[in-house]
């Protein structure tokens, strides 16, 4: 009875997940890109499923689109729709489509079913190969253990890149061989350097930030920590408005604790440069009104993606930031604030709130990784910076976790010293670098118009031609310590 049982059993397979699959590669190109290099035909259990995913395979290989009508009438030429399951299967399928933003996980759950289907082929070979009892029982262990090494070495991703295909470009994210790639960063340099200042990341146009941090760059997860009221989101907000409308590249915000209007009247007043008083009121002279007319001209032009869905979990963020990368193509990502981030709701991650923040950070590195972009994530510092003489922050005043510090890249903090002595540098904030994985450490000035909440490039003030007078240095002096 247990034989007649073990004989019926179907092998492993999901149909629901294949179906998931084929839906999202109908209906999304990422999701096309994704599954057709990270599956095989022999990964499908179902026959139209093979047929189906053959013929988008071949359409992703050829660079052509693949849709329902598309595919559908290559199948048709080939004489194999019938054999997919016609039209209104494919049709289906589409409708049948999950989130694409998911494709990696049920392509995962596809490779699962198909290695285990490959393990139950392999040990039923191997186990007729035993009963025949062969002479040479060293040689049939090597046999045995060389079907599993493969299919081992199938399930799994490449264990790494040789230097050599990198250097030769290859396997680089260029696709340049290296000593090109710096051959026209030297070529670049030479014409443009003068203007550029050498900077090979994304420029936030703060010009002494740039130079320290040589841009920000791709796959970078960056802090940017303060106390409350400090103008951390005003920052973040002046670096993406920058990002945006000087370097034409699309940027998305996650604003977990202001509205999406309340972000956008920020900007309005920062790039306006006009009172937030005055606009809420309206109380604005001709002048004002014709600058914020001009302001919103140059902001509908260009891709701000705002996201201001309160209480996000890390995962749906994650998820959201990739549809935001398919659907806007965003070169720089902020979020507002780390805290209010929830943690994915795993039994380890709830234990406790450090626990969470810890598994909240490696998952913001990972999808700065994954999008291939500059993410700054904002963060409270906590109260510990109020007890200390000077308040100057420190990696140890990261709320709740160790965590931050380690998967970060960049860590810096924003301090205005007026925000404690009114008579203190009135008018100017200190940005911290306190730890820069690819470079060096220091401080920035920005000038801040706290009126506009707006951070501008510092220019220390000078007498004489370009000369500072002597009596005004030495009068000054105690207010530049």
């Amino acid at each position: 009875m247990a034989e007649k049982e073990l004989k019926m059993r179907i092998p492993p397979s999901s149909k629901e997940s294949e179906m998931m699959v084929l839906g999202c590669m109908l209906t999304s190109i990422n999701a096309l890109n994704v599954a057709a290099d990270a599956l095989d035909e022999s990964d499908f259990y179902f026959s139209e499923h093979k047929t189906i995913f053959t013929m988008l395979k071949a359409a992703w290989r050829q660079d052509k689109p693949a849709d329902i009508h598309l595919v559908g009438e290559e199948l048709k030429r080939l004489g194999k729709l019938e054999a997919a399951g016609g039209i209104l299967y494919l049709t289906t399928l589409a409708q049948y489509a999950g989130t694409s933003a998911y494709i990696e996980d049920y392509c995962q759950l596809v490779k699962d079913k198909a290695v285990l289907r490959r393990m139950i082929h392999a040990a039923q070979e191997v186990e007729k190969k035993a009963f025949e009892e062969p002479g040479d029982v060293p040689g049939a262990l090597d046999d045995a253990q060389k079907i599993f090494f493969e299919i081992g070495q199938s399930a799994s991703q490449k264990t790494g890149k040789l230097i050599g295909e990198i250097l030769k470009g290859t396997k680089s994210e260029s696709q340049k061989a290296f000593l090109k790639e710096l051959q026209e960063r030297q070529e670049f340099y030479q014409i443009h350097g003068e203007q550029t200042g050498g900077v090979s990341g994304v420029r936030t146009h703060f010009a002494d930030l740039d130079k320290m941090l040589n841009g920000f760059n791709n796959s970078n997860l960056m802090i940017l920590a303060a106390r409350p009221a400090m103008g951390k989101t005003a920052l973040a907000i002046n670096i993406a408005e920058n990002i945006c409308l000087k370097n034409n590249l699309p940027v998305g915000i996650f604003s977990l604790e202001m509205s999406a209007e309340q972000l956008v009247h920020r900007i309005v007043c920062s790039r306006a440069e006009v009172n937030s008083d005055k606009i809420k009121t309206g109380s604005l002279s001709g002048m004002e009104f014709q600058r914020i007319v001009t302001c919103v001209n140059e902001l509908t032009g260009h891709t701000i993606v705002i996201d201001d869905q309160a209480g996000l979990k890390i995962t749906d963020l994650r998820a959201r930031a990739r549809r935001m990368k398919e659907s806007y193509g965003i070169g720089f990502l902020v979020i507002d604030y780390l805290q209010l981030i929830s943690g994915s709701g795993s039994r380890n991650s709830q234990e406790n709130r450090q626990g969470e923040i810890a598994e909240i950070s490696r998952m913001l590195k990972n999808l700065a990784r994954e999008l291939n972009i500059p993410v700054l994530c904002l963060s409270q510092l906590s109260r510990k910076v109020e007890e200390r003489p000077g308040h100057r922050p420190q990696m140890s005043d990261l709320r709740e976790s160790g965590s931050i510090e380690q998967d970060s890249d960049i860590v810096m903090f924003l301090l205005r010293r007026e925000y404690y002595d009114p008579n203190d540098k009135p008018g100017q904030a200190e940005l911290i670098i306190a730890k820069n994985r690819h470079g060096p450490v220091g401080s920035v000035i920005f000038t801040y118009r706290k009126e506009f909440a707006q951070f501008v490039n510092y220019t220390p003030m000078k007498f004489g031609g370009g000369q500072v007078d002597a009596e005004t240095e030495a009068a000054f002096s105690p207010f530049q310590a």
